[in-house]
């Protein structure tokens, strides 16, 4: 059934003036507008009906009788109902509806500008007739009550619009003619008065916005607070957890290699020498892939990952997956089958090859027997990477889970758990890059990991294309014969470095210092520079080692290939080796990732020209 509402029927500026339509109140404003109003009403009643007794009993006989005793009666009944609707709103209505403060506003407006129809009889009729220090006194008085609502009714104009003006020309029109010398300079004083009412209710308007605003600004940075304050103690509790998982997850392999180290050392057949290196071996990939993840986590958590998307040949991105995993799924006995492609798809190859490497790694880890598919298909210009395995699954209870962080399951080869925190990052590096991850499991039965991304024309040369082919393919035959200067402070990392790129072929420069790798390479042509960051407390640091090494180096078209090797994790410092055009590797550095680096940066020179070329 419809009901009419009038106060919807009313035009929108007649709503605005009448104060329950406002740009700059809310509800909450609005409510505290109207207590403070009702609350002067119950001060004010009082006030006012001793004012009015104290006019009847000092009034003379006005001719008739009964007018003064009437507008007597009239003026004490106004102000008790006042007092009492008042009290009403302060006690009784804490939260009203907005129905119910459109109500309000209108009594409010009619119980104004019905005090204003009884003092303007007042003025015109009852004040000529007193006598001159009576007429002060109900003068001042009046003022004073009229000028108190300028503070209670700021920025209320339809209020002020039917109580203030009739009232202020009431008594400046009544004063103007009365028979005494200081009438005109009142009536004046009255005018001057009613503009000064109107500045004021103008000025307190804005200040009760400010307070308003103050306090509700206030009420919201309490909850803001007290939301900070939450996720500090989640980020707290998290922190405790990562604390306690590593301490546990790196001291397992840490002993073990303790172990095996004084075990291998005593051993006498070079068969079991071999078996304990084989193990050795293992170890150490796990607990340097413990590690990585944890650096990753690091550098997610301080806003240093950014993506670099542009057109990217998949295929290239496979084949180095393919080639990473191939061995550990062979150990297992597991298939690794990696679908080869010729597409193209809009994305960043780092943090893709880390979304697609977390998930394959987590595929191995959890299948015991089986098979490992990567597979790519097309579907309305968007190309989905799934990685499908026959493991065991994710219960439907755990699957809201499992891009936690810390949440490790079921199921995973004894020793290998890792920190729980892989597909937590294959999740936020997916968001870095604007990317859709889905899932899709059956307990006992295996998994499928799926990335959806935006597939783009191939529009490369096949220079681009062979020469993309040539950067992402780990040889070691490309490193044959380059001048390779190392420069670390200690002795056994330095001596690791020097046999590792040593077996690649590369003619290797050893220096603990700037001097020293200044002196051994002074007059050789070097083709790549690696140095460690912190190289003691009396030497700079690695940026400017490298800075000036290239310097003393005569290379006028482009800068020596440089890499830093870290475990620092600073925005400033990865904004300042980007500025110096030096590469950056996070320890622990693996063989395999130190090589793809290098033939990165042999290669991006040569990649550009033949790209510029074509």
């Amino acid at each position: 059934m419809y009901i009419f509402n009038p106060f919807n029927a009313m035009p929108l500026g007649l709503q605005r003036l009448l104060g329950w339509v406002s740009s700059d109140r809310t509800a909450a404003v609005e409510v505290q507008y109207l207590r403070n109003l009702y609350r002067n009403f119950v001060f004010h009643g009082p006030v006012c009906i001793v004012a009015g007794v104290y006019l009847y009993l000092s009034a003379p006989d006005l001719g008739s009788g009964f007018l003064l005793p009437v507008w007597m009666f009239l003026f004490v009944l106004h102000h008790t109902i006042r007092g009492l609707v008042g009290v009403v709103y302060s006690r009784r209505l804490s939260d009203p509806t907005p129905s119910a403060i459109r109500l309000w506003v209108l009594l409010s407006i009619a119980m104004h500008f019905m005090g204003a129809l009884l003092f303007v009889p007042m003025a015109l009729f009852i004040y000529p007739k007193l006598d001159p220090l009576a007429q002060l006194c109900l003068l001042m008085v009046v003022l004073i009550i009229v000028g108190n609502s300028a503070f209670t009714l700021a920025g209320r104009w339809a209020e002020i619009a039917v109580y203030a003006p009739p009232i202020y020309l009431s008594f400046a029109w009544a004063t103007w003619p009365l028979g005494h010398a200081y009438a005109q300079p009142l009536s004046i004083l009255v005018l001057l008065l009613f503009g000064l009412y109107l500045f004021q209710a103008r000025n307190q308007h804005r200040v009760n916005l400010e307070g308003f605003g103050l306090a509700q600004r206030n009420g919201e940075l309490a909850v803001e607070l007290q939301l900070k304050n939450m996720q500090l103690q989640e980020v707290a509790a998290g922190r405790s957890r990562l604390l306690a998982t590593v301490s546990h997850d790196l001291r397992q392999p840490a002993h073990a290699i303790g172990l095996l180290c004084e075990r291998a050392m005593l051993e006498t057949q070079p068969a079991l020498v071999l078996q304990s290196l084989s193990v050795l071996n293992e170890l150490s990939q796990s607990l340097s892939a413990s590690l990585s993840t944890l650096m990753d986590l690091t550098r997610l958590d301080a806003g240093l990952v950014k993506a670099n998307v542009r057109p990217v040949a998949l295929g290239q991105v496979l084949s180095r997956l393919e080639a990473e995993f191939a061995e550990s799924a062979y150990k297992k006995g597991l298939a690794l089958k990696v679908t080869t492609s010729e597409l193209w798809a809009k994305t960043d190859p780092v943090l893709l090859h880390g979304v697609l490497a977390n998930l394959v790694s987590n595929a191995i880890k959890y299948t015991r027997s089986g098979t490992v598919d990567v597979s790519v298909s097309v579907l309305d210009e968007n190309i989905t990477i799934a990685v499908t395995d026959t493991g065991m699954g994710i219960k439907p209870d755990k699957l809201g889970q499992i891009f936690k962080e810390f949440v490790r399951l079921e199921g995973a080869e004894s020793g290998m758990e890792g920190l729980g925190l892989g597909l937590s990052i294959v999740k936020r590096y997916a968001e870095v890059l604007g990317h859709q991850i889905f899932v899709s499991s059956q307990f006992q039965l295996g998994s499928c990991f799926s990335v959806r991304l935006p597939a783009i024309l191939a529009t490369a040369t096949p220079a681009e294309v062979q020469a993309l082919s040539q950067a992402m393919t780990l040889s070691d035959g490309r490193l044959q014969g380059l001048n390779v200067l190392v420069v670390d402070n200690v002795d056994l990392v330095l001596s690791s470095m020097v046999r590792t790129l040593s077996g690649w072929g590369c003619e290797v420069y050893a220096a603990r210092s700037l001097s020293e790798a200044a002196r051994i390479t002074k007059g050789k042509k070097l083709d790549v520079l690696i140095s460690d960051f912190h190289l003691g407390d009396e030497e700079p640091d690695g940026l400017m080692l490298i800075e000036h090494l290239r310097s003393l180096q005569a290379r006028p078209a482009e800068l020596l290939p440089s890499l830093l090797m870290t475990g620092d994790v600073s925005a400033q410092l990865e904004a300042e080796a980007g500025r110096c055009q030096v590469g950056i590797l996070h320890k622990p550095v693996r063989p395999a990732v130190l090589q793809h680096r290098m033939l990165s940066l042999l290669h991006a020179p040569a990649l550009a020209r033949s790209l510029s070329a074509s």
